[in-house]
């Protein structure tokens, strides 16, 4: 059986998809599991029909209509919690784009295989995937995926008409989203609270993206420094160092200006750091050989790649820090 069927088996059994649900039916296609996952809810949902209150659903938008802003937010949700309360590692996940643009929707599977594996999923009492030694390669029904979808969002617009349309089924698999939400539907945002949301993401962001940068310093960089020559940790870190000063600086004026009425002096901050922000360049010209090397000494040096495997235990990052992008570049800025 492919991979994704076997998924769709284990979000049925999980109580996150009802057995009647489209992808089920014959002649469906991955797409349509994909589509059904795409904004995250149902992905929030799982964690916590797996373990009750892992996430909480107030902080969950429950109906995103594709918005890419909340669709993120909840699929970062999902991933933040599967690392927290489930163990994965970070090398288990699939990235949030990976998921809402569908460029990797192998991976997103991967993660929820991972995820089913897991002592919390596994007491629960339902059956891991995979399971067959025989189970069939689908790898090559992922490419071109994200054609797919696009051409299918409009007809799936409201994916969840299968589940509440299930009298009994639906509102037992709902259920605890229904409890999490009492009273009438929330108005629409106004522009006010747009505004307030992305100015909070944009906060949000730079703090966690601050943080990794000092996570680096504090878990690689500096106790690599007692195994590796200066030249190396020159290379491997670039100018890590530098990108870190700027950021925390940028972090705290951008916080004292959000905390003023209107956060109305905010653009000066950016337009104030445009120019020291230019020290990307030299990072981002240099990160693929940085990562080229480091790689050619943790294959030399067997005391260097243990340093590595120890130091990864407290900071969760992925590819170490290679794969983060810079300021700015962020695909919900240019969206």
């Amino acid at each position: 059986m492919e991979l994704w069927r076997q998924c769709t088996h284990w979000l049925i059994q999980c109580r996150v998809l009802p057995p009647s649900h489209r992808v089920t039916w014959d002649g469906a296609q991955v797409c349509e599991l994909a589509q059904a996952l795409r904004d995250g809810v149902l992905l929030c949902q799982l964690l916590n029909n797996l373990l009750p209150h892992a996430i909480n659903l107030r902080e969950v938008n429950l109906r995103p209509q594709m918005s890419q802003f909340l669709c993120l937010k909840n699929i970062r949700t999902f991933l933040s919690t599967c690392c927290e309360k489930f163990g994965l590692k970070r090398s288990e996940l699939f990235e949030a784009f990976d998921l809402f643009d569908v460029q990797d929707f192998g991976k997103v599977i991967y993660t929820l295989s991972a995820l089913s594996w897991t002592p919390i999923a596994q007491n629960k009492g339902i059956m891991p995937f995979p399971t067959e030694e025989d189970t069939v390669g689908d790898e090559d029904i992922y490419s071109g995926l994200s054609d797919q979808i696009d051409d299918t969002v409009e007809e799936d617009e409201d994916l969840y008409d299968c589940v509440d349309n299930e009298e009994t089924e639906g509102d037992e698999i709902y259920e605890d989203l229904m409890r999490s939400e009492p009273g009438p539907t929330p108005p629409k945002m106004t522009e006010y609270d747009k505004r307030c949301c992305c100015l909070r993401e944009i906060q949000q962001t730079e703090d966690k993206y601050t943080d990794t940068l000092g996570s680096i310093q504090q878990h690689f960089l500096k106790p690599l420094q007692r195994f590796l020559k200066p030249q190396d940790i020159e290379i491997i870190f670039v100018n890590i160092e530098d990108l870190l000063r700027v950021h925390t600086h940028f972090l705290k004026e951008m916080k004292e200006a959000l905390a003023a009425p209107g956060a109305s002096t905010l653009y000066q901050i950016f337009i104030k750091y445009k120019e020291r922000f230019l020290i990307y360049g030299r990072y981002c010209s240099q990160v693929e050989s940085a990562s080229k090397h480091l790689d050619h000494v943790a294959t030399a040096r067997e005391d260097v790649q243990m340093k590595l495997e120890v130091q990864a235990g407290p900071l969760v990052v992925g590819r170490f820090f290679h794969s983060f992008p810079g300021p700015g570049s962020s695909r919900e800025e240019s969206g």
